[in-house]
C-alpha cells in the first residue's frame, strides 16, 4: 500500500517504521509548510493518508482526503468540536475516513472492558469510580482524548447518572453525580491511563500503560489497512473485532 503522512514529529516517524516494515511504502510527507499543490500530489498519489499532525489542521486534511478522494485515517486530538461537521461532509461526499483519540489496539480493549465493569459495579450500593490519566509535559490537551473517551463511554453506560468533571471544583466537593478525572504531566511519559473503583469492601484499579508510540502507530496501520475499499465516517472502536479475529499470516 501507498501511504501519505499528514505530520511528522514523533507519531508521524513512528508510523514510518511500522508501515515500512509491515511492506507498505510512504509516497510523501504533508508538513505544515507544504504547498496546496504539493499536498495534493501526495494524496493522489496515496492509496491512504494517515494524519498525526495539529488539532486545527484536522479540517484542511479532511477536504483535502475529500477532494482526492483519499482514505483518511485520524490520530489527531482535540478536533471534538468540528466533528459534526466534519461527519456531514464525509457521508455526504462518500469519503472514506476512520478516526479514534487513541490507536493502541489494547487500549481499546481496555476501554470495552473498563467501562463494562465500572458499570457493572456502580449498580451497587457504596461504590465510586474516577479517572487518572498521565502524559508527557509536550502534550497539548487536557484530559487526553483516551480520558475524555472513557469518561463519555462510562458516562453513557450510566445512562447519563454520573458526569465527569475536570478540572475539579477548587472551592467545593464533587457532587453524588460527578466523577473525578485527574491529569497528569510529567517528563517524556507516553501515556498512563488508570479506571479507579472503589467500593464498601474492594478497591479495584485497571491500568494500561504504554510502553512507546509504536503501539499507536502499529494500530493506526491496521486500521488503514482495514479502511481500504470502504466508504463512511468510522471509530477504531467500530473495527476493533474485526482485528482482533483477523489472524496474521
Amino acid at each position: 500500500m501507498r501511504i501519505g503522512l499528514i505530520g511528522y514529529g514523533r507519531m508521524g516517524q513512528a508510523v514510518e517504521r511500522v508501515a515500512m516494515a509491515r511492506g507498505h511504502h510512504i509516497v510523501g510527507v504533508i508538513r505544515r509548510e507544504t504547498p496546496y499543490t504539493e499536498r495534493e500530489a501526495i494524496a493522489q498519489q496515496a492509496d491512504a493518508l494517515i494524519d498525526f499532525s495539529r488539532a486545527d489542521a484536522v479540517p484542511d486534511n479532511v477536504a483535502l482526503a475529500l477532494t482526492t478522494k483519499t482514505p483518511l485515517v485520524i490520530g489527531t486530538t482535540g478536533w471534538d468540536a468540528h466533528r459534526p461537521d466534519l461527519e456531514r461532509q464525509v457521508r455526504a461526499a462518500n469519503g472514506s475516513v476512520l478516526h479514534a483519540p487513541n490507536f493502541s489496539i489494547a487500549v481499546q480493549a481496555f476501554l470495552q472492558h473498563a467501562v463494562n465493569l465500572a458499570a457493572q459495579l456502580l449498580q451497587l450500593e457504596g461504590w465510586d469510580v474516577a479517572i487518572e490519566e498521565i502524559h508527557h509535559r509536550g502534550k497539548a490537551d487536557a484530559p487526553s482524548g483516551t480520558a475524555r473517551a472513557l469518561a463519555t463511554r462510562l458516562q453513557h453506560a450510566l445512562d447519563a447518572k454520573r458526569e465527569p468533571v475536570y478540572p475539579l471544583p477548587a472551592e467545593r466537593r464533587l457532587d453524588e453525580n460527578q466523577f473525578a478525572v485527574g491529569v497528569l504531566r510529567i517528563g517524556s511519559e507516553f501515556g498512563t491511563h488508570r479506571l479507579l473503583l472503589d467500593g464498601p469492601y474492594d478497591w479495584i484499579e485497571i491500568t494500561h500503560r504504554a510502553k512507546s508510540r509504536d503501539g499507536f502507530a502499529y494500530g493506526a496501520v491496521r486500521a488503514v489497512e482495514w479502511l481500504i475499499g470502504r466508504t463512511g465516517f468510522f471509530t477504531f472502536q467500530e473495527v476493533l473485532n474485526d482485528i482482533l479475529t483477523h489472524r496474521e499470516e
